[in-house]
């Protein structure tokens, strides 16, 4: 391969191959492994080498830690923190980056809480909780999991009652982290083996930090991006209900719970968390916005006028309603008053004429006779009109951030 520029899915898919190949040789003669780790790591550096001369030096030290983490899965001493040490030195040897101990700290540390050695992975882990939320609460579900022994042995109800030092730990992590919110999902390492061990401890640290701290609302925050990444809707709901009772006229939590409900087709609890916001911030546009986009949803005329009406006498900017009458028009196969609008919005805007150009081409697609044109026609159309509005909108707002 060498002398070869492979493109960059190429190269991914190649390394992915040579992965799974290494997976299944550690699988097939793990004691052998386990006897021979410089010997094992140097074939591995030797085929990466040789097969990717090029390779990123981020990729060349991820490839090393994936294949670490197999290691340390398939052994049967992984329990054994003689040996642990053995294998992060050997992989230490092997990676190109400054940083080079982060990956493998990290991916130790997992290995050993998915092991329940959750003593020897606080100190692998505790260093980095603020690269990634679930880094965080994996390391407060250590100190958690270990309170649970504090008191096995003298476990009267009134000492159980107060929490040990491994609890107050786990809640000084969990305050810590909603006090400095780290990212979620963005540490690679996190993605290295089956993720749902990591989701449980994420979950059961987010309710008992709503458990210990009720009036924290960043448990709730990061639960809610973490179900969205996740895609668990169920999550999404249950902790939608919690920011309901708790935080009432929150309009963070109002706006979630606005698209959970477009998003699920009710449009019977969309409109009454529309008729909520519009009552609590009735001198702000968001709502109104919210408002003009739930008719679309609908499609009907009476419910979109009224929104129009609204937003005209509250001092919606005008581009924001002329583009709505556009894709009203549009999603109602209005043909004739759809290009009648965008004629219109040129006239009034001409300083705009680089989004009329784009607007007159996904107009067209609306009426193709392919039906996946228009339905990529939608979608462009209407992430386009959301992204341009939503800038219009924060520009005059008091609202910090104005977003799905």
């Amino acid at each position: 391969m060498r002398g070869e520029k492979l493109s960059d899915a190429i190269v991914y898919d190649k390394l992915n191959l040579l992965k799974k190949d290494f997976f299944g040789y550690i699988e097939r003669n793990t004691e052998k492994v386990d006897a021979n780790l410089p010997v094992f790591y140097g074939h591995v550096i030797s085929a990466l080498e040789n097969s990717f001369p090029d390779i990123p030096d981020e990729s060349h030290d991820e490839f090393i830690d994936h294949i670490t983490f197999e290691v340390l899965n398939a052994s049967r001493n992984s329990s054994d923190v003689a040996y642990i040490n053995k294998v992060i030195q050997n992989a230490l040897r092997l990676k190109k980056r400054k940083d080079a101990e982060t990956g493998v700290d990290i991916v130790v540390g997992l290995k050993l809480v998915k092991a329940g050695d959750y003593a020897h992975a606080i100190d692998f882990l505790k260093k980095y909780r603020n690269l990634d939320t679930k880094i965080g609460t994996t390391l407060a579900y250590c100190y958690y999991a270990l309170s649970l022994r504090e008191f096995k042995k003298t476990d009267t109800s009134e000492e159980r009652q107060r929490p040990g030092e491994m609890e107050l730990l786990a809640r000084e992590t969990m305050l810590s982290l909603a006090r400095t919110p780290a990212p979620i999902n963005q540490v690679k390492q996190l993605e290295l083996d089956d993720p749902s061990f990591l989701e449980k401890i994420f979950w059961q640290m987010i309710f008992l930090g709503l458990e210990w701290f009720p009036s924290e609302r960043w448990f709730i925050e990061a639960g809610l991006e973490n179900a969205a990444v996740t895609h668990d809707t169920e999550m999404r709901k249950r902790l939608l209900d919690i920011s309901s009772e708790r935080f009432y006229n929150d309009i963070h939590f109002l706006r979630v719970m606005f698209y959970y409900y477009l998003d699920s087709r009710d449009a019977g609890g969309a409109a009454g968390v529309l008729n909520h916001l519009i009552r609590q911030y009735p001198d702000d546009l968001e709502p109104i916005y919210l408002g003009l986009k739930f008719s679309l949803l609908t499609k009907k005329k009476i419910t979109y006028h009224s929104f129009r009406k609204l937003a005209t006498s509250k001092g919606m900017p005008a581009p924001v309603i002329y583009l709505f009458d556009v894709a009203f028009n549009l999603l109602n196969r209005e043909k004739v008053d759809a290009f009648n609008c965008i004629a219109e919005f040129e006239k009034e805007f001409p300083q705009l004429h680089y989004y009329i150009t784009t607007l007159n081409y996904i107009a067209d697609d609306f009426f193709s006779p392919d039906e996946m044109q228009v339905k990529k026609a939608k979608k462009a159309l209407l992430d386009s009109i959301d992204q341009y509005c939503i800038e219009e909108l924060r520009k005059i707002s008091s609202l910090s951030k104005i977003s799905r």
